[in-house]
């Protein structure tokens, strides 16, 4: 069904540009939550019916001959619960791939980010590592050029460079550019990968190197996750007043009963020069009711933290010295305590 739209798509609105295509896919994820939370603060409500990175995408590839393949994709961001959306705001990306690995250009997550990703067992929800686990190179960056190496018996790494890390910096200045590099080994029940991130660009935003390991292992119906990241402040202006360099973890574990998963994790981070230290837990169940549908229900709790930030949902949730909204005043900042449960859908296409 899905090539049969993307056909119908083509023919009728761009035939001769599609007619050396091989394929064009139709991929996406529909994700909404409703969730109840406990700010600590009575001025403000206690409920909310989040979109959380709900998306659609197009790609395709073309064989060029001698194992050589043009490919392209395009991904947008859907927001579910108030409309709207930001056309190609997700990997967008044309280039090309072979036995020498893959190269594009184009809009995509950093090598650094990629890393963190295969270990979050609540990736996409309002209790998203990246509230606790992110900054620095782990986002989506504009302005990419980018390689990937092939698998060599579970090895693979991945370099990318780019004039933008997409932090609200203006696009394509002098002294923005950003490099990031990854190494992983992914073989049976064992994943290991360390990303790395530095450059102009992280000056820009009062920030240094950015480190990351992570790992998981599988043993039987249990999977264990860890992660540690080391991201130095590197701001020069009134360095006594700011926060300093940030290290954090990860530790989690989910236990699969068939169609059932149950899981948990626990993250914390600290300011080399504040007493604000970012803490988050997380318990859920997930339940497939096919391999494209999953209904899921989670509880998280944490402090100095804003629910939602990291996975970029449509409405974050901030505690008692925030404010509800698109406008918390930052993804680390003193927002006290808060706890919430979250009720959610997910359907993938």
């Amino acid at each position: 069904m899905k090539k049969i739209l993307a056909v119908a798509i083509a023919t009728a609105f761009a035939a001769p540009a599609f007619a050396a295509t091989s394929n064009v896919d139709i991929y996406g994820q529909v994700h909404a939550s409703v969730n109840w939370y406990n700010d600590q603060d009575a001025d403000f409500g206690d409920l909310s019916i989040t979109s959380n990175a709900s998306r659609i995408g197009f790609k395709g590839s073309e064989d060029l001959g001698g194992g050589l393949k043009g490919i392209w994709q395009i991904e947008s961001g859907v927001t579910l619960d108030e409309s709207g959306g930001s056309f190609a705001s997700r990997n967008s990306f044309v280039g090309l791939s072979g036995g020498f690995g893959t190269a594009l250009i184009g809009r995509h997550d950093t090598p650094l980010k990629l890393v963190g990703r295969k270990v979050d067992l609540f990736g996409d929800t309002m209790g998203d590592s990246r509230n606790v686990m992110g900054g620095g190179s782990d986002t989506r960056a504009n302005n990419v050029a980018a390689y990937l190496t092939p698998n060599f018996s579970g090895f693979s790494g991945a370099v990318a460079f780019s004039t933008d890390l997409g932090s609200g910096v203006t696009s394509d200045l002098e002294d923005r550019n950003v490099w990031n590099l990854m190494g992983a080994y992914e073989n049976g029940p064992i994943y290991v990968g360390v990303g790395y991130g530095d450059g102009d660009g992280h000056e820009a935003i009062g920030a240094g190197a950015h480190w990351r390991v992570a790992g998981a292992f599988t043993m039987g119906n249990f999977k264990f996750v860890g992660q540690y990241d080391d991201l130095e402040d590197n701001n020069t202006v009134n360095a006594a007043g700011l926060p300093g360099d940030y290290t954090a973890f990860m530790l989690g574990g989910a236990y699969n009963m068939g169609a059932m998963t149950v899981k948990a994790n626990y993250m914390a981070g600290e300011f080399d020069n504040t007493n604000n230290e970012p803490e988050q837990w997380n318990l859920g169940l997930d339940y497939n009711m096919s391999k494209r549908t999953t209904v899921y229900a989670m509880y998280t709790g944490g402090e100095d933290v804003t629910l939602g930030s990291g996975a970029n949902t449509s409405d974050w949730i901030c505690g008692d010295n925030g404010v509800p909204g698109n406008v918390c005043s930052s993804q680390f900042a003193n927002a006290g305590d808060i706890s919430g449960l979250s009720f959610g859908v997910i359907h993938k296409f």
